[in-house]
């Protein structure tokens, strides 16, 4: 069992380059960088409002839309040497249609990129025995090339930026209440990268209907190649940040370089204040 010993966020002192596999990019996260195509991953999210905090999650704090971890209760662990430079800054553990969910937000807080990156969590109760456990690819919006001279196109979370991720599968018998710990690490791969142009999405507006909120924008390919597969992932958060829930738009029309999609969600049962938006496709290597 893992030992919990301090309620409070413990940031990992170094960097490790762990290799994430094909179970990180359920949620159209960063693929792997590769030689003969790939699927570009969505990273910065595109929102006007900041995610507060700096480096720490705990229990207690903000209320209502200020609240960066939800239940307040919760403790927010990352395993001592498991997360790089990727930490937890605000998070949300809710029941959902079917399953419980659970919507984390990250920053990278070091000098290195995550490239491929994944977040899995593991859910403990007040009595620290364990409850369940998931994982999920973090999203981004910021695209690189690989120094080695491979022409490798890679999905990174950059220094400074905040990345999102989505774990919907949890057991739906979870007893939100009972949860007194979350307990995550970052897979990872630490390459040497350029910024290179990519997909990015703009013009994101909040639609209310009768069944609920979507959302509108348009993805952009910057690549010099087709985008196969386009698909956007939008959500909402609070005033400080915290992903509150989500909604996705699948194209099934490829983006020719330099093209653009308009999309539409489908809808959240909890949208916020803001939004924050990442884009992920399909394509190959010429």
């Amino acid at each position: 069992m893992f030992m919990l010993a301090k309620r409070l966020l413990i940031p990992a002192a170094m960097l490790l380059p762990l290799a994430c596999s094909s179970e990180a990019s359920s949620s159209g996260g960063g693929a792997p960088a590769q030689t003969t195509g790939g699927e570009a991953g969505g990273g910065a999210p595109a929102q006007t409002g900041g995610v507060g905090g700096s480096g720490g999650a705990g229990a207690g704090g903000d209320t209502g839309d200020d609240a960066l971890i939800v239940p307040e209760d919760l403790t927010i662990m990352a395993v001592p040497g498991g997360n790089g430079v990727l930490n937890v800054i605000a998070l949300t553990l809710r029941k959902g249609p079917t399953n419980t969910e659970l919507y984390a937000a990250l920053r990278n807080d070091g000098d290195a990129h995550a490239c491929s990156a994944a977040v899995s969590v593991e859910l403990y109760d007040k009595a620290e025995q364990s409850l369940a456990a998931g994982i999920n690819g973090l999203l981004t919006q910021h695209f690189y090339r690989l120094t080695d001279g491979s022409g490798a196109i890679a999905a990174c979370v950059g220094p400074g930026d905040v990345t999102m991720a989505a774990v919907l599968d949890l057991p739906s018998d979870i007893v939100i209440e009972d949860v007194g710990y979350v307990v995550y690490r970052c897979p990872y791969f630490a390459l040497d990268v350029v910024p290179i142009d990519g997909l990015a999405i703009s013009e994101v507006k909040a639609v209310t209907g009768g069944a609920g909120t979507a959302y509108t924008g348009t993805l952009h390919n910057g690549f010099d190649v087709e985008v196969s597969t386009p698909s956007a992932t939008v959500f909402s958060v609070n005033r400080v940040g915290r992903p509150l829930g989500v909604a996705i738009a699948r194209g099934t029309a490829p983006i020719p370089p330099g093209g653009s999609w308009a999309f539409e969600t489908n809808v959240v049962d909890t949208p916020g204040p803001d939004q924050a938006a990442y884009p992920a496709g399909a394509f190959a290597m010429q």
